[in-house]
C-alpha cells in the first residue's frame, strides 16, 4: 500500500511524489529525454491541433533563478522551476520565452559568462529540495543572449547531478566553471563539481566523500580561493574553503555542523574579504542564522538576532544577495525579503506576503533569488514569479506580464461558457480565467495552494473548487467573482486525519443531478444539496487516498473510484453499495489518476495510471539493468493506460510502444464523433481514434507537463492545463 503521507516538503509535494515520482522517491527525465530531442525542428502547423496559450499572463510560478546583464540592470533572465527560460529587457516589464521545447525545461540555476555577457549558462533541475518538479538533463548554454541554446553537458553523459542549485562561471578565472547538485534518491549523486573548458567536461570533488553529498553555493575570491556550502549530514556541513589544493572547514563562530542544513552565500565584490551566510537548521524548517565574516571566512559573527524567527522553509526557500559597491547593504530571503543598510546591525523586513497583493510591501511569498544589482533596486524571484523594488524595499511592483508560467494542478471549463476556466495552482491558489476584459488576464479567487475545480453543467458562475487538506468552497455569484463571494462547506464531521491525509482532494459534479457533488478524502463523501449538509457515502476504500472519481454521462447512478493505491471501485446505486476492488493483475499497484467513460457507453472506460517509468512486479524479469533501478525492455515497460468494455470485468493495456513511458495524469474523450480520446502526460498530450494507434498532438505545446485535460462540448474545443506552462486550448479539426 502507498502511502499518502511523504516527508518534510512542502504539503502539495506528497500529491506530486506519489503521482510522478512513486516508487523511486524521485521522478526521472530519462524516459523522456528521447522524446523532447525527437521534437527538435518540429513544425506546430503541421500538427492536428492548433494550440492557444490562454494564460495566465498576470500571475506568474515559481522562478528558481534570476540574473541581470551587468552592464544593464533592465536586461533579465529568469528560471522556471518547471517552465523553462524567460528574458526581459525593461526590467521584468514584460517577458518573453526563450526557451527550447527540446531541452528539459526544469530550472536550477542561471549565470553569465563574466567575460561575455552574450553567454549564459542554464544548469536544469531544481535543487530547492521538494520533489514536485523534474530533475534535470544538464547544462544548457547560450552564445547570442537565449535565442539559440544548446546542451553543453549531458547530465547522463558527464554523470552530473540531476539537480543543480547553482552554477558559478568563475569572474577571476576564465573557462573554469563550478556547478553545486543535490540528490532526492540514492541512484543519483550530489556534490560540487568544476570544468576548466567552459562546460564542456566536469570532475567531481571527492575530499569530503565519493558518496553523495549536498552543495548549495560557490563564491570565489579574486586571489584565487573558493568557498563552497556544503551540506554532509553531519558535523562537517558548513562552508568550506580552498586555498591551492586544500580545503578547509570555516566554523569560527558559527554553530557545528550537526546543527546546520542548507546555506547560501555570498561575497561582497567591492571588498571580497567580505562574507554573508544565511544558514537554515538541520530540519529545514527554520532559519539557524545569519554569518558575517570580514577576514575571507576565518571568524564568523552572527548577525541575525531574532529577525528571522517567524520565517521558515528554509530548506526550500533560502537565498542571500549582497550589494555590488556597498558591501553594508545585503538582503536575505526566506519566506519574506530582509534588508539591512549596515552589514546586519539593523534589519528591515521589506516585503510582506500576508499583505494585500494591491499593497506596495507585497510580495509573494518563498523566496528562491535575491539581486542587488546597483542603485537601490532590488528584484526578488520565488513562488510568485519576480517582483522589484527601486527604493530598496520600501514599495515593491509585480513584474510578471507575459511570464506564462503558472503550476496548475487541475483546470475544469464552464460547460456553459467555454471562456470561463478555473484550476488549482501550486502556491498561487485557485485561479479564474475568462471574467477579466484583458484576454489571458486571471483572477486568484482562492489563496493558498489550489486544487481541484468543478462547474455546475448549466450555470457557469456556479462552481466548487478545493484547497489544500481538503477545504471545499462554493460559489454562485452573480457576476461576482472575489474571493468575498466563496464560501466554505468543507464537511464538520471531516475527521482531522482525512484533512491531514491528502493534499488534494478530487471533485465531482453529478451531471444528472447538479446539486449532488462528490468529493475523496480515504472514503467517498457527498451532497444532494449544494454543500449544506454532507455525509460519507462509501467504506473506507484500501486506506489510501481517492485520486479519481467519474460518473459517467450515459449512467449517472453509477460512481467509480480510483485510489492512489491502484484500487478501481464502483458503485451501481449513487453510492448506497460499492464493489470490491475491481482493478485485477493488468492494473499496477499505482496512482490511479483518472477514471473516463465513454460518452455514449458506461460500460466503456478508460482509466490512466501515473508513477515513474520503474517497471512493476508483474513485468517478467528479462529486463535491463541501469543506472536507475531496474528498466524494462521497451516491449515490456510498464503500461499507463487501460481500457475496458466490460464495465471493468477486464482491462487491457492501449497505450503503445511509441508512447513514453512516463506519468499519465489525464484522460478525456471527444463527446462528438469521432469520439477520439485524449490522454496527457509527463511528456505532453496523445490522441487516440481506434484505441490502437496514438498521435503525438504536442505540437506548438510548450515542453511542459500536462496535469489536466478537458473536452468543452460546446466549442468543440480542447483545453489543457499544465505544470509550468499555464493553460492552453485548441479547437478540433
Amino acid at each position: 500500500m502507498v502511502k499518502d503521507e511523504y516527508s518534510p516538503y512542502k504539503s502539495h509535494a506528497a500529491w506530486f511524489m506519489q503521482r510522478s515520482a512513486y516508487p523511486l522517491g524521485d521522478a526521472h527525465p530519462e524516459r523522456l529525454e528521447p522524446f523532447w530531442a525527437a521534437r527538435r525542428g518540429r513544425k506546430a502547423a503541421e500538427n492536428p491541433l492548433a494550440w492557444k496559450c490562454a494564460g495566465p499572463f498576470n500571475v506568474a510560478g515559481r522562478v528558481t533563478a534570476l540574473i541581470a546583464h551587468p552592464a544593464d540592470p533592465k536586461r533579465l533572465y529568469a528560471g522556471a522551476a518547471a517552465g523553462g527560460v524567460w528574458r526581459s529587457t525593461d526590467g521584468g516589464l514584460h517577458w518573453e520565452d526563450c526557451w527550447p521545447e527540446w531541452i528539459n525545461p526544469h530550472i536550477g540555476a542561471l549565470a553569465f559568462d563574466p567575460a561575455d555577457p552574450a553567454t549564459v549558462f542554464c544548469a536544469t533541475g531544481e535543487a530547492n529540495v521538494s520533489p514536485d518538479a523534474y530533475p534535470g538533463s544538464g547544462i544548457a548554454v547560450t552564445h547570442d543572449g537565449g535565442d539559440h541554446w544548446e546542451l553543453v553537458a549531458d547530465a547522463a553523459a558527464e554523470a552530473l547531478p540531476r539537480r543543480i542549485g547553482a552554477v558559478y562561471p568563475d569572474p577571476h578565472r576564465p573557462g573554469r566553471v563550478f556547478i553545486g547538485g543535490i540528490n532526492l534518491t540514492e541512484s543519483q549523486f550530489g556534490g560540487l563539481y568544476w570544468s576548466e573548458d567552459a562546460g564542456k567536461s566536469w570532475h567531481r570533488e571527492n575530499y569530503f566523500s565519493r558518496n553523495s553529498y549536498w552543495c548549495h553555493a560557490i563564491v570565489s575570491h579574486p586571489d584565487g580561493t573558493v568557498f563552497a556550502a556544503l551540506y554532509l549530514g553531519g558535523p562537517q556541513t558548513g562552508i568550506w574553503r580552498k586555498t591551492g589544493r586544500s580545503w578547509t572547514r570555516l566554523g569560527n563562530g558559527m554553530p557545528g555542523g550537526d546543527l546546520m542544513g542548507r546555506i547560501s552565500l555570498a561575497i561582497a565584490s567591492s571588498n571580497p574579504d567580505i562574507l554573508y551566510a544565511l544558514a537554515s537548521d538541520r530540519s529545514g524548517r527554520s532559519v539557524l542564522g545569519v554569518y558575517r565574516s570580514c577576514d575571507r571566512g576565518a571568524s564568523w559573527t552572527s548577525i541575525g538576532g531574532k529577525e528571522f524567527e517567524n520565517d521558515n522553509q528554509a530548506r526550500y526557500n533560502n537565498t542571500i544577495a549582497v550589494h555590488p559597491s556597498d558591501p553594508r547593504i545585503m538582503a536575505c530571503g526566506v519566506v519574506d525579503v530582509h534588508i539591512s543598510r549596515d552589514g546586519g546591525t539593523h534589519w528591515t523586513r521589506a516585503s510582506q506576503w500576508n499583505a494585500s497583493p494591491e499593497s506596495p510591501a507585497y510580495v509573494h511569498g518563498d523566496q528562491h533569488a535575491l539581486l542587488l544589482p546597483g542603485g537601490d533596486l532590488i528584484y526578488a524571484a520565488g513562488d510568485g514569479g519576480v517582483f522589484a523594488s527601486r527604493d530598496l524595499g520600501a514599495n515593491w511592483e509585480p513584474r510578471l506580464t507575459g511570464m506564462c508560467n503558472t503550476m496548475f494542478y487541475n483546470i475544469d471549463v464552464a460547460p456553459a461558457d467555454g471562456k470561463v476556466m478555473c484550476g488549482g495552482t501550486q502556491d498561487n491558489g485557485t485561479l479564474l480565467g475568462g471574467v477579466r476584459e484583458r484576454p489571458g488576464d486571471w483572477m486568484r479567487v482562492l489563496f493558498g495552494d489550489g486544487a481541484w475545480t468543478a462547474f455546475h453543467p448549466r450555470e457557469t458562475t456556479h462552481v466548487y473548487g478545493s484547497t489544500s487538506a481538503i477545504h471545499i468552497h462554493h460559489h454562485t455569484a452573480a457576476q461576482h467573482w472575489g474571493p468575498d463571494t466563496w464560501r466554505d462547506k468543507t464537511p464538520e464531521a471531516l475527521t482531522p486525519a482525512e484533512h491531514a491525509q491528502v493534499a488534494i482532494a478530487v471533485l465531482a459534479i453529478d451531471p444528472d443531478s447538479p446539486s449532488t457533488l462528490w468529493f475523496g478524502s480515504r472514503r467517498l463523501w457527498r451532497t444532494t444539496d449544494d454543500a449544506h449538509t454532507w455525509e460519507p457515502v462509501s467504506p473506507v476504500f484500501d486506506g489510501s487516498a481517492v485520486t479519481a472519481i467519474e460518473i459517467p454521462p450515459a449512467a449517472p447512478d453509477q460512481v467509480w473510484v480510483g485510489t492512489m493505491s491502484g484500487g478501481v471501485y464502483r458503485s451501481m446505486d449513487r453510492g448506497a453499495n460499492w464493489s470490491g476492488d475491481l482493478s485485477g493483475p493488468e492494473v499496477p499497484e499505482r496512482y490511479i489518476s483518472r477514471i473516463e467513460t465513454h460518452p455514449r457507453s458506461a460500460e466503456r472506460l478508460v482509466l490512466t495510471v501515473a508513477g515513474t517509468g520503474v517497471v512493476s512486479r508483474m513485468v517478467p524479469l528479462h529486463t535491463q539493468r541501469s543506472a536507475y533501478g531496474i528498466a524494462a525492455a521497451k516491449e515490456d515497460s510498464l503500461k499507463h493506460v487501460f481500457y475496458s468494455d466490460n464495465s471493468g470485468i477486464a482491462w487491457r493495456a492501449i497505450d503503445s510502444p511509441e508512447m513514453p513511458d512516463v506519468a499519465y495524469h489525464a484522460a478525456v474523450f471527444e463527446t462528438h464523433e469521432p469520439y477520439r480520446l485524449f490522454v496527457a502526460n509527463d511528456c505532453g498530450v496523445w490522441m487516440t481514434a481506434d484505441l490502437a494507434k496514438w498521435t503525438d498532438v504536442s505540437a506548438g505545446l510548450p515542453n511542459a507537463i500536462v496535469n489536466d485535460l478537458v473536452y468543452h462540448h460546446k466549442e468543440r474545443a480542447l483545453i489543457v492545463a499544465t505544470y509550468g506552462r499555464g493553460v492552453w486550448r485548441a479547437v478540433m479539426k
